[in-house]
């Protein structure tokens, strides 16, 4: 009796066709990014909270300190600059908002396509031992500044003005890299996204999705994705690109 040749199944998974194609661009800011990270002293106030611990006396506000606690840290670069990201979900959630089925581009076809890369960066954890790792795409831009805003901080009634101190970033730009299944999204309908979620949506606080004018972005054309790499590189930063204006005539 001839021997029953047998499937190596490893073969077969790992020598087929690929699932997804990998993509990358570049993303630019046409007005300035805020971010606001957690920071570890709002991660211990909840911490307490839910321990039931006592509560400690309110600490003096250390704006400096708000202000490096609201940035999301990569580490440092070849010459010992800080390096600083935002979050790939975020950039994901942005592209998500726009997607509909009555687009002809469902959301839950865009979740399950698109994968963008991230750079794992570590943060500090309110539970000493546990892990708070994060998927950040780097920011592209000079050193943020600090900015200071007026916020209304509680519940209901029981809010209260407060100020806040977070980290702005102009200008600046982010190059996504991920993988993309085209057998459910088409790589033009990506594209067609992320032009509207620039303007739609945004990133980070204040966006138009939050009833703001911050973190509103457009998908680099040639040229400009040419001058970001050369930023990269140690160029210079890119000028920002005039956009035409819409005039809006009465009858």
């Amino acid at each position: 009796m001839p021997a029953t040749k047998k499937t190596q199944m490893h073969q077969l998974f790992s020598e087929g066709p690929a699932v997804a194609d990998p993509f990358a661009c570049w993303i630019v800011g046409d007005t300035p990014l805020i971010t606001h990270a957690w920071s570890l002293k709002a991660r211990l106030e909840m911490l307490s909270k839910q321990r039931k611990s006592a509560k400690a006396g309110r600490e003096a506000r250390d704006p400096d300190q708000d202000f490096r606690d609201s940035l999301y840290a990569m580490g440092n670069d070849e010459k010992g600059d800080p390096v600083w990201g935002f979050p790939a979900t975020g950039v994901k959630n942005s592209i998500l908002a726009v997607a509909h089925k009555d687009k002809g581009i469902a959301r839950t076809d865009v979740m399950s396509a698109l994968f963008i890369h991230g750079r794992m960066a570590r943060g500090v954890p309110a539970k000493a031992g546990a892990i708070c790792d994060l998927p950040l795409v780097r920011i592209w831009a000079p050193q943020p500044a600090m900015r200071e805003d007026m916020v209304r901080v509680g519940v209901g009634l029981k809010k209260t003005a407060s100020l806040a101190y977070r980290g702005q970033f102009w200008p600046w730009a982010v190059r996504i890299m991920g993988v993309l299944n085209t057998n459910v999204v088409s790589a033009e309908s990506l594209a067609f996204l992320i032009r509207e979620a620039g303007t739609a949506c945004g990133l980070g606080e204040w966006r138009n999705e939050r009833h703001g004018m911050f973190g509103a972005y457009h998908l680099a054309n040639r040229s400009e994705s040419l001058a970001w790499e050369e930023y990269t590189q140690g160029g210079p930063v890119p000028e920002l690109a005039d956009t035409a204006p819409i005039t809006l005539a009465a009858e």
